[in-house]
């Protein structure tokens, strides 16, 4: 067994680490990398292998799409809706009807930084709902409540809103319906600092209201902001892909991050991070343009539909 040296003293192991030096860095990076180092350093092997291991199958993941276009290049198509680059930078796309639509590159790049401004806000509050799954059980158990009453009440909760909760939203407008994710996030994550199981429960309450939320009014205003901009129905794919490939990376992120902060500032850190996640989501979100549901989506016996469906099923 390796021997523990307390964290003022170095030890022979962590010499190497405090040597690695950035000159060209500010004093701020240079402290936060030492800071990540130290913290490192009290990993257990494991964890680190496990680190690179997903790190690494992360970027292999990443890369090989990339890698397999270039080495096994599609075969040219006759078919016009193929999407290959024309002269005049124009690019033939198929349309919902299947009709060829042609694209100029300034609607390629209208549509890349629309696709940039969704992508980024809903990386930031998948990665913050992440990090709060983390250290929850252990956080509950250290203030000797009824774990399992806590989650049993987010669970049904988002089995109950879950049902309804999307017909409002369309009703009032998928933006305002993200706002209220966030803010609902930072209320339950404010909560969750006081070891009152009155309050926590509550919080498990609004937990299952904003994870309806959650998977239901940010892709609506993506969807709708998609096709109310008149960019081509194929490309919504794009978007959806990378946004299940993000939320992937954001899971393995949230570990990371997680842990770190739970090192510094117990089983409480990692939703303070979420905190600070949603904030800077709300900030991000304010720009968005507001939609809402067109006349043929708003069934008024949408609620009674969805209890008959679940009838049905059970």
């Amino acid at each position: 067994m390796s021997e523990l040296h307390p964290m003022g003293s170095p030890s022979p192991s962590s010499s190497s680490t405090a040597s690695l030096s950035f000159p060209s860095s500010s004093p701020a990076v240079r402290w936060v990398m030492s800071s990540l180092a130290r913290l490192v350093a009290r990993w257990p092997s494991w964890a680190l292998w496990t680190l690179l291991g997903l790190g690494m199958l992360c970027i292999v993941t990443g890369a090989l799409p990339t890698l397999l276009r270039r080495f096994f290049p599609r075969k040219a198509s006759s078919n016009p809706t193929g999407g290959r680059k024309v002269g005049g930078g124009i690019t033939p796309v198929s349309s919902a009807a299947g009709d060829a639509v042609e694209v100029s590159t300034e609607t390629r790049a209208k549509f890349c930084r629309f696709q940039a401004q969704y992508l980024v806000v809903y990386l930031i509050v998948q990665l913050a709902d992440w990090c709060q799954g983390t250290n929850m059980y252990t956080l509950y158990q250290s203030y000797g409540v009824d774990v399992g009453l806590l989650f049993i009440a987010g669970f049904s909760s988002g089995a109950v809103f879950g049902t309804f909760l999307g017909l409002y939203v369309d009703r009032f407008g998928r933006k305002m319906g993200c706002l209220v994710f966030c803010v609902l996030e930072i209320i339950i994550n404010t909560l969750e600092h006081f070891p009152d199981l009155r309050l926590l429960l509550l919080g498990r309450i609004l937990g299952g209201v904003s994870t309806s939320l959650l998977f239901s009014a940010f892709e609506s205003w993506m969807v709708s902001a998609h096709r109310s901009m008149g960019f081509p129905e194929s490309w919504l794919s794009l978007t959806f892909s990378y946004a299940s490939m993000g939320n992937g990376a954001m899971a393995v992120l949230a570990g990371i991050i997680a842990q770190v902060a739970s090192d510094v500032m117990g089983d409480i850190g990692p939703f303070r991070v979420a905190i600070a996640l949603t904030v800077v989501a709300l900030v991000l979100i304010l720009p968005w343009a507001e939609n809402y549901a067109g006349s043929n989506d708003s069934d008024p016996l949408g609620f009674a539909a969805a209890v008959e469906a679940i009838g049905s099923v059970a």
